[in-house]
Parts: C-alpha cells; structure tokens; sequence
C-alpha cells in the first residue's frame, strides 16, 4: 500500500517551523526585487532577468525553502517548459526541455558552478540514484536555467537548454548550521553547512547523507518477462512488484575563497542503490549498484589587471566509477528461453570509471562605446577505461549460463575510450540605441573523434516601454554522440553506431516580459525549433535489441507564460503554464513522452508572524506515444503538494512539507513494444513515487 497516514499531518500540523532562512527576509521582498534577481546564464555577463537575451528562470535559496523542496528535480518540475521524467537506466531522472526527449536526456546539459557535468559514457549527468538527483537541495544557492539553445556559449549538450546549479559560499552561510528530515519511505536526510572566514580566507563546508527504501507500493504490474512468459513452461517474471528505489548517498564539499581565487573539492557516492525497473526493462530488485564522484574546479577572476578587461580562468577535474558488487539480472532465473541454458537467468556484472580534464579561459572587454566583448576559449580531455563485465551470455570463451570474465575482449559492454575537444567563441552585446540591443555570438568546437562544428547566436532586446521588454531570439545547438551511443557492443539492452552524427538544432523564438506595476509580472515566450540529425535508439527488426540511430527530423513548437503577483506584504502567487508540440517530418508522429500540457500553480502566505503555509500544484496533461506505439495517450495527473513551517526563537526551525497529498497515480512513459513484441515492456507504464509526508528540522550550532 502507499503511504496514507493523514493522522501524521494533523498530529504535526501544530508543531513545526521553517528551515534556516528567515520568513521576514523573504516577505520583505517585494515581486519587483524578487523578479528583478541577475542572471548570467543567458550570456556569460550578469544582466537583469528581464533583459536576459533568452527563456530563462531563476530558482534562489529562499524560493527553494519556501516550496519545501527537497530535491533538485522537485524545483525544476515547476519551471515553465520543463518536465522531470524518471524512467531511464535505474529511473534516474531526466530533464525534458521544450519536447526534446530520448532515452538517456543527454539533449540538457547540467552545469555544477559552471562546469558541465556531463558524463562521457551515456552523455546524461552520470548520476544513477532512483528517483534522486544527489546533489544535496541544503547546499544550493541559486538555480539558474535557459530554455533553448546553448551551445554557442556552453557548446556540446547545451541542445535543449542548460541548468546551472550554483552551490553556497560562506557569504551565503551564517554561521554552522544543522538539518534533518525523517518521512515517508524510510528515507532520512542529516546536513552540516559552516561558513567561516579566518582573515581574507573564507571557507564553507557542505557535509549531507540521505537514506531510503523507496516507495514499496509503486507497483509495476507486468514488465519485459512478463511478456516472454507465456512461452515458458513456468512463469519467471517478478511482476508484479515495486520498482527497486532504495539508495543511500553521501556528500561532501568545500569551497574556499581567497581574494580573486576560489578552489572547491567535492565528493560523493551511492551505495545499496536499486536498480529501479531493471536494466533491460525486466524487474531486478535484489541487485544493487555503487556510484561515486570526486571533483574539483580552480577558479581566479581578476578586473584589475588589465584596463577596461576582466578576465576568468577555470580549470577542473572529475573522476567518476560505476559499480555493480551484486551483478544484475537481464532476465531473471527461470527464463531458459526453453534452451536451458539460463537456468540461473541471464547475468552480467558491467563496471566501468571515466575521469576528465577541463581547461576555459574568458576574456571580457569593455573599453568599446556601446559594446561589452566576450572571449573564450577551452579545452577538453575525457577517458572511459577500466570497463569490466562479466556475464553469462557469451558463448565465445564458455557455454552458454556459465559466468565468465569478458573484461579485456571484444565481447565487452562498452570499449575503453577517450575523447578531446576544443573551443573558440565571441559574443558582442552591442547597445546601439538607448532602448535597443543586439547580441551575437559564435562558438566553434572541434572534436577528435566527431569532426567540428560552428554554432552561431542572434538577440534582439528591445526595451519597447519602462515595463514592457520584447526579445526576438534565434540559436543553434549540437550534441557530439556519447561513447554508449557510439560504441556499446555485446548488450542485449543496446547497441551502438560508430557511424552516428551528431544532432543539430535551429530556434527561433519570440519573448516579452511586461512589469505593468512593481507588484506583477508576466512572462511569454513563443518558440519554434527543428532537429536534424537526431540519435536515440530505435528497435532492431526481429531482434529485440535497440541500435542507437540518426533517426531524421524532428519539429517543435510551443509557448511558456507566467504570472507572478505580490498580492500583499505577506501573499504572493505565481502561476505558469506551457504548451508543446512535436513530430517527425517524415512520419508525422510525435516523439511523446512530454507532456502537450503541464502548468504550475503556488501560494505563499505569512499567516501569522513567522508561520507561512505555501500550498502549490503541478498539472502534468496526456503524454503522446511515439512512432510505433499503438496505446492510448497516458492520461495526465495534478499532484497537490504544500510546506507549512514556522520559526521559533533561537532560530530553530521545522517544516511539514507533503507531497503528492491526495495520492495521485502519477506515471511515466515507457518505451513502447519493440519488433517482435505484441505488447510493450511495461504496459501500464512506469508508477512514480506516491503520497509522501516529511518533517524537517533545522537549528544554528
């Protein structure tokens, strides 16, 4: 059963209090101050929200505590034009922008304090924690996000947008703070943030643990084996069952500050993390997976050097392992496929590291009339290696259902390999009139194993009143091909195509942003974009297996608007809604998966001093299904979340924050039958996590 214990939201209701920033510090922003927060996503230079040449959000501290969000993917499902799917390897999460999605979602690109997060062997962030991005939500100070093409600024990746996720520096943090969560689904979450400063030295430090089981009642009613079954003498399927979600993660991090330096250090790791619907859409639920990330990033800005110029260097280096301690089930015991040769089910034990070295250099110029310069220039190095497997499948080196070690041969999941690239861009922001201004840029990238390409910016911000700003964009994007896509072999799940381009995308877009009075705002963005090129894996005819393709052309369209309005000193709401629409040239289908329509609804009210209740919806509509897939569109859903909290004297805070209350069915799509197949894997699709309730406390040390 779901967790459905409403006693706990009327025993608590009259004991809690807020995490640790301060109500009266939120109220007393106005909607002007609120909405008037800098960017400096959109062009690398710090301008105001309303000027900023793209379709971009800003999501702060103070916003994330009010909502009572507890994850990453939780603030990014109330940005307009963006929806959290969780449906991918182990139901990581991905971050569908505008339409564009695919199996893995390596079309966003994550930035983590600028520097990409992307991994080298799937192209998506290379998190594998069910239903949790890791990035503990206590450490973020901001989150920034463009809807729309990147790469001219950020290149590879930067497809359908970018989400730059900025961390706390001691400035933002008073003093040594504690933090603890206990709810639904056995899960726990315990933090320590200190910020300190011992002469010109500042030093924060960032230590968090999360634990849970996950949600045991989000029943997957048939999966992949299911529909083998009927062709064995006995049943192996493990349906119906809950989707494997239980993880536990550790962070931690300093960043310190030293005149025009800064150095952080970062590390975290999963261990006991499920594997959520199964690696081959075929439930697994007893194995587990490790993952872990050691990073760290040099920065040194300096505007006094030189006259008229500022100047930033970055420099980085990540290193990233995947393991497998248990081995995983492709098929589970019992599916012989009347040969007997997988007695045992079919098996493998795929691991694998990759470690990567950046190098960026920006150079802005100042000293034109009328014209900030952009420069910048960089360097990539990236290694997969250390790719082991084990598997039970291989008839090379021993029959058939006996385990052996294919680590250093052909028949590996993936190959060792690496990759370099370079990069050179300029972007003008010219303001050649007192209420015009034009910016462009142009990136070139060039990649050692995909060849190189040139992707140009346009934008044209016209302050057409006081309050009222008119934007005409347009952008292109590339995305070079991960190693997955490119080189997988020896998989039953995938396969790729060394023969692969990488996807290309031209948008245009319309935007306007009218401040009427300094208590509203109102945000609409229209856009159309079109993809040439694009990969995802397509079923192999008569196989069962998926080959990674340049699968044709792919065109969108659709619109965000959002309102805010600060209804009083202690009332403010905001409400957004988007639209998208997409479709192959060729066959007309669309790609599915998004929803056609989602909208977002929030209410914060300071009811009382230092109580504040903040009630909020999320409508996600129908999701369309692809080319191929017969079923009925997936009906929609409103989940009704809300954070009640109150601040006691001393600081000591506590919130009651729930989620999907009412207990919604919430579902995401699965992939539909593959040839050979009359049904798809999981044919009711994949159930997402149920009604959640949650304590959280926090308190000065």
């Amino acid at each position: 059963m779901r967790y459905s214990n409403n006693k706990v939201l009327v025993g608590v209701f009259c004991c809690l209090a807020t995490p640790a920033f301060a109500l009266d510090d939120l109220f007393s922003l106005s909607l002007e101050e609120l909405s008037g927060v800098n960017v400096s996503i959109a062009t690398g230079t710090v301008k105001p929200l309303a000027q900023a040449p793209a379709g971009a959000s800003v999501v702060t501290a103070e916003e994330i505590a009010m909502m009572g969000a507890q994850t990453l993917d939780e603030v990014l499902e109330t940005i307009p034009g963006v929806h959290v799917s969780r449906g991918s390897f182990g139901l990581a999460p991905r971050y569908f922008i505008r339409g564009i999605v695919s199996t893995y979602n390596p079309q966003t690109l994550v930035l983590l304090n600028g520097v990409p997060m992307t991994s080298l062997f799937l192209g998506d962030r290379g998190e594998r924690n069910p239903n949790e991005y890791s990035l503990p939500i206590k450490t973020v100070e901001r989150i920034e996000v463009i809807r729309g093409p990147g790469s001219a600024l950020y290149g590879a990746d930067a497809f359908a947008g970018v989400i730059n996720v900025i961390t706390k520096s001691a400035d933002d943090i008073d003093g040594t703070e504690l933090s603890a969560s206990w709810g639904s689904f056995d899960t726990s979450r315990a933090s320590i943030l200190s910020g300190q400063q011992v002469g010109e030295l500042k030093v924060a430090v960032a230590l968090s643990h999360l634990s849970t089981k996950g949600d045991d009642s989000a029943i997957i009613d048939s999966d992949l084996q299911s529909v083998i079954d009927p062709t064995l003498a006995q049943p192996a399927s493990r349906a119906p069952e809950a989707a494997a979600t239980s993880v536990k993660y550790f962070d931690a991090r300093v960043d310190m500050e030293l005149q025009d330096w800064r150095w952080r250090v970062a590390w975290n790791g999963s261990k006991d993390a499920g594997t959520g619907q199964g690696i081959n859409d075929a439930l697994d639920p007893d194995s587990r997976f490790e993952y872990y990330r050691a990073s760290t990033d040099l920065g040194w800005h300096n505007d006094d050097l030189l006259n008229d110029w500022e100047i930033d260097v970055l420099l980085s280096y990540a290193y990233a392992g995947f393991n497998n301690p248990t081995g995983i089930y492709l098929f589970p015991p019992g599916a012989d496929f009347g040969l007997g040769a997988f007695p045992d089910g079919v098996r493998a034990k795929p691991e694998l590291k990759e470690e990567n070295v950046r190098a960026n250099v920006n150079f802005l110029y100042k000293g034109f009339d009328n014209h900030t310069v952009l420069l910048g220039s960089g360097y990539l190095w990236a290694d997969l290696f250390e790719t082991h497997d084990t598997t039970n499948y291989t008839s090379v080196l021993a029959p058939r259902g006996e385990l052996v070690d294919i680590s250093d041969t052909a028949d590996v999941f993936q190959p060792e390999d690496s990759r370099q690239s370079h990069y050179l861009f300029i972007q003008d922001e010219w303001q050649f009139a007192s209420r015009w201004e034009l910016i462009a840029g142009l990136r070139y990238d060039s990649y050692s194993d995909v060849g190189g390409t040139a992707n140009p910016r346009l934008a044209l911000v016209w302050s057409t009143t006081d309050t009222f700003t008119t934007k005409l964009l347009y952008g292109e994007a590339f995305r070079a091909p991960a190693f997955f896509e490119l080189y997988a072999t020896n998989n039953p799940v995938a396969l790729g195509n060394p023969d692969l381009d990488p996807e290309s995308l031209r948008s245009t877009e319309l935007a306007f942003d009218w401040r009427p009075i300094s208590d509203w705002a109102l945000a609409l963005n229209l856009y159309h974009w079109r993809i040439t090129d694009y990969i995802d894996f397509l079923a192999d005819p008569g196989t069962g297996t998926f080959t990674a393709q340049n699968s044709g052309k792919i065109d969108g369209y659709g619109l965000e608007a959002e309102v805010r309005h600060q209804l009083s000193r202690d009332v403010n709401w905001l409400v957004n809604y988007s639209y998208q629409h997409t479709k192959d040239e060729d066959s007309g289908e669309p790609l599915g998966f998004m929803p056609t329509h989602q909208g977002y609804a929030r209410v914060a009210w300071e009811f009382m001093p230092r109580w504040q209740w903040a009630p909020q919806l999320t409508w996600v509509g129908e999701r369309l299904r692809a080319a191929g897939d017969s079923r009925d569109a997936l009906r929609g859903y409103v989940s009704a979340d809300m954070s009640l909290r109150k601040r006691w004297k001393g600081n000591i805070d506590v919130a009651l924050i729930a989620r999907n209350m009412f207990n919604a069915d919430i579902r995401e799509p699965s992939r539909g039958p593959t040839s050979g197949q009359q049904f798809a894997s999981f044919e009711n699709d994949l159930p997402q996590q149920g009604r959640s309730v949650t304590i959280a406390f926090s308190a000065p040390w």
